[in-house]
């Protein structure tokens, strides 16, 4: 398939981009701001943050018609809304949201972390407290690794009679925008197939949860009435089968849903846009049991739609399985909207839409576009291949010639720490083995940098500035990776995690009362998001946060 000129692909996309303005423009508005609604204060109403799990800011031009495009049309559209931090994962990604603080002061690094006190790597929102027990599982989950407050917090502390929950497929996405102190926090559990919390917010689930999981939700829950199989058209931009794509759930339409076995039916409903059909509904159980933004208080709710990720893991972002996934999600945005607009006054309603990550595309869509710019031909290095160059420079420096490199160094959970202990017993500063592994990664093509915690504290440049806002002292390995542009270390379908734009090019969109429509290509982060909602809205932040406030309301 042929490539666009950049011109004409510029020109595409502003034709794009003005259709969807256009066609949200004719539904009814969302943010009717007549005379009387324009006196709106903002003691009470209702905020909710929509976060889409990897949406990339320009798979917007994908949609036409429905919620994204009126969201387009009436809120305040930050066309150069970007992570303002380099690893671009899914728990630092929501956590920045509404803590207003980048990873590097919120605690989370990544979707894991190196807790080096204990030694060991530990998944970002774990807790060893026993009182944090996921309700029916065997995981330990709260926000404590989280060492920082959001929007919902400072909301409740001024106002105690506001409510603020959070509803997402992820326990790290729901947890992260929950904060420390909220009223209810609610996730899918895999291995139960059902939507669950921890003891750290409540020790049972309110009876309306309860009864949207069902005694048995593939029977009388949620899951009764989604179909057997997600199928969908062949898709537009390439073919349904498609070279590198994950098979473990088809590489055509249909994919597995539901199915007898309730362990499977959770497996195959959680990478489906099905999963952000039954998390719209669950938020709209919260909205209705809990009357929020109806009681005479500014409440919070959070959603967080995953499928996006999960489906453009195995699939990529150009794939049918994609653009099905975001029609869908398109869809099932407009029964959210739905709902807020007939339990919520339209002068008391705040919407954001953002993403915590973007995504790579398949390096062979690249490759069939020409388009490649890693120096590996396929665009896939092997955990085999890096794994090797690690242990070979450990191996001709340290361990030669009956020593195992393996004693020297851990790749756990991606984490490369280097064993203090033994370099230490071998006489060996733990620098120089750093240092070493520094120079023997950096000597491979497809490695940009590798980058040291001291090289990070005194970044001069862009790259380096953003890995600094990614580490965490004590929590981050010895190196953090900067693979090149395009290549991923991965087998089949894609990921995200780097610093490139296809990875921190995020939508930010804001609406409501006092927000005036329109692009704006004001700098923008996702950072900046809870410090400007709490501006718009009258609350007080913490003291010296990274967010900015956004304007929102012509110059000022």
């Amino acid at each position: 398939m042929a490539m666009l000129p950049n011109g004409q692909l510029r020109f595409a996309h502003g034709l794009l981009w003005t259709a969807l303005l256009a066609l949200g423009m004719q539904s009814d508005p969302l943010f009717a701001q007549t005379s009387e609604e324009s006196k709106s204060d903002t003691k009470d109403g209702l905020v909710v943050l929509v976060a889409v799990d990897q949406l990339r800011r320009d798979r917007l031009a994908e949609v036409a018609g429905g919620a994204l495009s009126q969201l387009l049309a009436e809120g305040r559209v930050f066309d150069r809304a970007v992570l303002g931090h380099g690893v671009s994962t899914t728990c630092p990604g929501h956590a920045v949201m509404l803590t207003g603080l980048h990873p590097n002061r919120h605690g989370l690094p990544s979707n894991t972390f190196f807790d080096r006190e204990a030694g060991k790597v530990r998944y970002c929102l774990e807790d060893d407290d026993p009182e944090t027990l996921v309700l029916g599982g065997a995981d330990r989950r709260s926000p404590r690794n989280m060492t920082a407050t959001t929007f919902g917090d400072w909301l409740k502390r001024e106002r105690p009679s506001s409510k603020v929950f959070s509803v997402a497929a992820k326990d790290r996405a729901a947890i992260a925008m929950g904060g420390q102190q909220p009223d209810g926090v609610y996730w899918f559990d895999r291995s139960q197939g059902r939507f669950t919390t921890s003891g750290y917010y409540s020790k049972t689930l309110p009876s309306y949860v309860k009864a949207f999981n069902g005694s048995e939700p593939t029977e009388d829950g949620f899951m009764a009435s989604l179909p057997m199989e997600w199928t969908h058209p062949t898709g537009r931009l390439r073919p349904d089968d498609y070279e590198g794509e994950d098979p473990r759930l088809n590489r055509v339409s249909g994919h597995p849903v539901i199915s007898a076995d309730a362990a499977t039916s959770a497996a195959s409903l959680y990478p489906s846009p099905y999963m952000d059909s039954v998390t719209v509904d669950l938020a709209m159980r919260v909205l209705e049991a809990e009357q929020l933004g109806s009681r005479g208080a500014l409440d919070v709710l959070a959603v967080g739609l995953s499928a996006t990720d999960t489906i453009g893991h195995l699939y990529g972002p150009r794939s049918a399985e994609a653009e099905d996934g975001l029609r869908r999600l398109d869809a099932d945005l407009d029964r959210l909207l739905e709902a807020l607009m007939s339990s919520v006054p339209r002068n008391k309603l705040w919407i954001v839409l953002t993403a915590d990550h973007g995504v790579a595309e398949l390096p062979e869509w690249r490759r069939e576009q020409r388009s490649l710019k890693c120096p590996e031909p396929s665009g896939r290095i092997s955990y085999l291949d890096l794994g090797g160059a690690i242990f070979w420079g450990i191996y001709k420096h340290f361990s030669w010639p009956f020593g195992d490199p393996r004693d020297w160094v851990s790749l756990d959970g991606g984490h490369l720490v280097v064993n203090r202990a033994k370099a230490r017993a071998e006489g060996v500063d733990p620098g120089d083995v750093i240092v070493a592994l520094e120079a023997a990664l950096e000597s491979l093509d497809y490695v940009v940098e590798a980058w040291r915690a001291d090289e990070l504290l005194d970044a001069k440049d862009e790259a380096g500035r953003l890995m600094a806002k990614s580490y965490v002292p004590g929590r981050t390995g010895d190196l953090l990776l900067q693979l090149a542009e395009d290549c991923l270390i991965d087998e089949l379908g894609t990921t995200h995690g780097s610093l490139y734009a296809y990875d921190r090019d995020v939508p930010l969109v804001i609406a409501g009362p006092g927000v005036m429509s329109g692009v704006d290509s004001q700098p923008a982060e996702t950072v900046d998001i809870g410090p400007t909602l709490a501006d718009l809205l009258g609350v007080t932040p913490p003291p010296a946060l990274d967010g900015e406030i956004l304007r929102l309301h012509g110059d000022r």
